[in-house]
């Protein structure tokens, strides 16, 4: 048999080998919320900002008169988990399916492979050339871009500029027509009047990139009418080329951000027992109006006597209800409350307190008259249940 990324040939030692690779695979996943693999992140962070603070440092040898001291030890840490990740990336990228080799082929060539390795292997390449060992830790600055395995913004960021390559590109293409043809005029304009730095178009460059990115540095400035009405022209088009820029990335940004968050809500959504025979277009509308919220142990979510404006569900937790009759039931996973509220249009008749830590989806009452008027079978689903757990309620009191 052929064993893939996760099989093994039975052999006791390749299924201890196995077992210790997925282990340390678990510790190094940036997404693991296993104790062990947070200690992991935190050491690593750790070791990212004292290589990085090593780097600005070395040029200042009244500060750190020992050359690499800082830098030592965050480069040795890199070295090693290049090759532990090298090691574990067939159980990381398991669910590609492909052969062991191929899979570290494919990490190694991927950004965060050539990050890795340029992290842990430039400095000392740098050494053995011959460059100096200060100019050589210089190349540690490249470590700063390993904090984005630990950064899910940054990761959202990235997907945005590649979804959005198209718009930017676009205007990246209009910023250097605008950018050649003022270098040009400005040149035409300025050249004989200021010679020395509007002498030449590679000259009018400078002043182009700064009046266009409206720096303005005021170290050239046109002296003639034409060149500064050129220059107001082209400050103009600077504010529209990079408010083009802000613009695209702000609308990808929130679109994403608004897509991770469906997808969260969904994901929530779907454990609700409630809704999981009620198809996928009942789900998708209810979740683009459910919004997550995470209370700790102890914590009163609705107070006997509020104003009822929303109903919660709970995804996981323990929640206490306190009645007015002093009757005190429990709820858990899949059950909700609060919506005795919006349905009768009164106060609320009891109390909610989390027992423990528990993740709640909340239903606002201008979206829940929406959902029920949309979907009455849902509507009526909500009222069974609530009257029967009031039945209940007053049986217990009895």
């Amino acid at each position: 048999m052929v064993s893939g990324p996760l099989m093994s040939d039975g052999n006791p030692s390749t299924e201890l080998r196995l077992s210790w690779r997925q282990w340390v695979a678990g510790l190094l996943d940036p997404a693991s919320r296993r104790p062990g693999a947070r200690l992991v992140r935190m050491v690593n962070i750790a070791f990212i900002i004292t290589g990085l603070i090593g780097v600005l440092l070395a040029s200042d040898a009244g500060v750190i008169p020992e050359e690499g001291v800082l830098v030592g030890g965050p480069l040795a840490a890199f070295m090693i988990e290049y090759l532990v990740r090298l090691w574990i990336i067939p159980d990381m990228w398991a669910a590609h399916g492909d052969p062991a080799g191929r899979l570290r082929l494919r990490w190694m060539l991927s950004a965060r492979g050539l990050v890795d390795l340029s992290g842990a292997v430039l400095i000392p390449v740098a050494w053995i050339v011959g460059v100096s060992v200060a100019n050589a830790e210089m190349l540690g600055v490249l470590w700063v871009f390993k904090l984005a395995r630990y950064s899910p913004g940054l990761a959202v960021l990235w997907r945005v500029i590649q979804l959005e390559a198209e718009p930017l590109i676009g205007v990246l293409f209009a910023f250097l027509v605008v950018l050649l043809c003022a270098a040009v005029l400005a040149y035409l304009l300025e050249g004989q009047a200021q010679p020395a730095v509007f002498g030449t178009v590679s000259k009018s460059l400078w002043w182009t990139i700064v009046t266009l990115t409206t720096t303005g540095y005021g170290d050239v400035t046109p002296v003639t009418v034409p060149g500064r009405m050129l220059a107001g022209l082209v400050m103009m088009c600077g504010i529209l080329v990079f408010s083009l820029w802000a613009g695209i990335l702000a609308t990808g940004f929130s679109q994403e951000m608004r897509r991770r968050a469906f997808l969260k809500t969904w994901d929530l959504v779907a454990r609700v027992p409630l809704f999981q025979n009620v198809g996928a277009a009942v789900i998708a509308d209810v979740a683009q109006r459910l919004r997550a919220c995470e209370v700790g142990s102890g914590s009163v979510v609705v107070r006997r006597g509020d104003i009822g404006d929303c109903m919660y569900f709970i995804v996981s937790g323990d929640i206490e209800i306190q009645a007015a009759s002093d009757v005190i039931f429990r709820l858990k996973d899949g059950d909700f409350f609060g919506e005795m509220a919006l349905i009768t249009g009164t106060r609320r008749r009891a109390t909610a307190v989390a027992l423990k830590s528990s993740q709640l989806l909340i239903l606002d009452i201008a979206d829940f008259r929406d959902l029920a008027a949309r979907h009455p079978d849902l509507a009526a689903a909500i009222r069974s249940e609530a009257e029967r757990r009031m039945g209940k309620a007053h049986e217990s009191y009895e």
